[in-house]
């Protein structure tokens, strides 16, 4: 492993260490899309080791989510959003953003325990690596299907990211 830089001496340097050995990436599973009055929503599930989500999960973040989009709504979103629904280590966090005027977005987040029990994220709170991840994906894709194309929705709707490990199929290597 390289030496950090000495500017990032002590504490930090272990610090960052401990970070890099203890990462490891999250599966992103994505969902079928929300389609609501007036609104198009790209949700996702991130989840970390050992956890896991089902239907009922999903859909009370999606009445967590639906109210921060309204909201977004009513304060110039053009109707087009991400959902992140992420089940961490030491609880749960929904990221939720719209795409808005002037090229801008509205980012919401929200934390909890458990799904049921989600509130408005403390001020200064931002994005964690993995959450960060689809929310780098959904900035691509919004550009290039949006803004850089003739406002293909569907194919936006089409590109979603999903890095869950590939089924190993009995007998045949991977790969292959």
């Amino acid at each position: 492993m390289a030496s950090p830089d000495p500017a990032l001496a002590g504490a930090a340097a272990v610090a960052l260490t401990g970070l890099a050995e203890a990462y490891r990436p999250r599966p992103v599973t994505p969902l079928m899309p929300w389609r609501f009055p007036h609104r198009l929503v790209k949700p996702y599930v991130v989840t970390a080791r050992g956890r896991s989500w089902d239907d009922e999960m999903v859909a009370s973040a999606r009445v967590t989510a639906a109210r921060q989009l309204e909201f977004d709504d009513a304060m110039g979103a053009l109707g087009l959003g991400v959902v992140v629904l992420h089940l961490g280590d030491d609880g749960v966090s929904l990221v939720v953003q719209s795409w808005a005027k002037d090229f801008q977005s509205r980012l919401s987040l929200f934390s909890g325990l458990e799904v049921d029990d989600l509130r408005p994220a403390p001020t200064g709170v931002a994005p964690s690596v993995w959450e960060l991840e689809v929310l780098s994906h959904e900035r691509s894709s919004y550009v290039h299907h949006i803004l850089n194309a003739e406002v293909d929705v569907e194919s936006w709707l089409d590109d979603a990211l999903d890095t869950r490990p590939a089924p190993k199929l009995d007998g045949i290597p991977s790969g292959t």
